[in-house]
């Protein structure tokens, strides 16, 4: 499994961390680009564009597109699609892009492999289907990316437990699925220099989840959730919601709540590095 921040010119994980997000605009010309790709060769650049119609204006996506030919770490992440887009990379039939699209329906899981993404970022309910999800992409070869450490719902109001999130501790149980773990947040706010340590390395958390995922309404202490929670809900395509009979998160909130009562807690270890 691979992971991915945002460009910070201050991060200690920058020569390390597995692919790098860099703004178009903060950019200050190709000639500086091809440079920075030179010195990150064994990472992955993806350039992220956010005013699509003004990149097509400015001649930026073809120049990017024409710089892929010499560099090939580089990618391209366009915020959205636009109609003109589609005859511009039918010119590069071996371009690598794919877009900031939050998807949480299978219509644009299919869509989008069907436009020749390289990747897909899958959000919400999707993240209790990925086993199929992973089976689909992967043959069609595209990758599946995810952001661990934020708590999503197309309801905010929905359980914590009923929500997509990735314990540290589960995050070797989604390798067959997951390819990019992608942190989601503003530095201001994040240090994903410590939360890449602590998915990558650690694979561990002592302390409450709220802490290092965000959008959590609920005090869930780690310590207190059975390993075997993962298992089932990687695959569990939420079927409590669809009048299922599964009720495994009310389980294991009860649960987790008697141990904590008792002062009983997991056992858990960081992994050997």
């Amino acid at each position: 499994m691979k992971y991915c921040i945002n460009y910070n010119k201050k991060s200690h994980i920058l020569d390390t961390i597995d692919e790098i997000n860099v703004f178009l605009d903060r950019i200050e010309d190709n000639t500086a680009l091809s440079t920075f790709c030179d010195e990150h060769i064994n990472q992955r650049i993806n350039i992220c564009i956010e005013n699509v119609e003004k990149a097509l204006s400015e001649n930026k996506v073809k120049d990017l597109l024409d710089l892929q030919k010499e560099h090939s770490n580089l990618y391209i992440r366009f915020e959205y699609i636009v109609k003109e887009l589609k005859e511009i990379l039918s010119y590069y039939p071996n371009s690598k892009y794919y877009f900031n699209i939050k998807i949480n329906d299978w219509d644009r899981v299919i869509g989008l492999i069907d436009y020749g993404v390289s990747d897909i970022l899958i959000v919400e309910g999707l993240g209790f289907e990925l086993d199929k999800i992973a089976e689909i992409a992967h043959n069609s070869g595209v990758q599946v990316r995810v952001y661990p450490n934020v708590a999503q719902s197309a309801w905010q109001d929905l359980d914590d437990l009923r929500k997509f999130w990735i314990r540290p501790n589960d995050i070797s149980e989604y390798e067959p699925y997951i390819d990019v773990c992608e942190f989601y947040g503003l530095w201001e706010d994040i240090n994903f220099d410590v939360l890449y340590g602590i998915y990558k390395s650690d694979k561990v958390w002592f302390g409450k989840l709220s802490e290092i995922i965000s959008g959590l309404n609920q005090e869930i202490d780690n310590r207190y959730i059975v390993p075997r929670f993962v298992k089932k809900r990687i695959g569990c395509c939420r079927q409590c919601l669809k009048g299922g009979k599964c009720q495994m998160c009310d389980h294991i909130k009860e649960l987790s709540e008697n141990l904590e009562k008792a002062g009983l807690m997991i056992t858990m270890e960081k992994e050997e590095k």
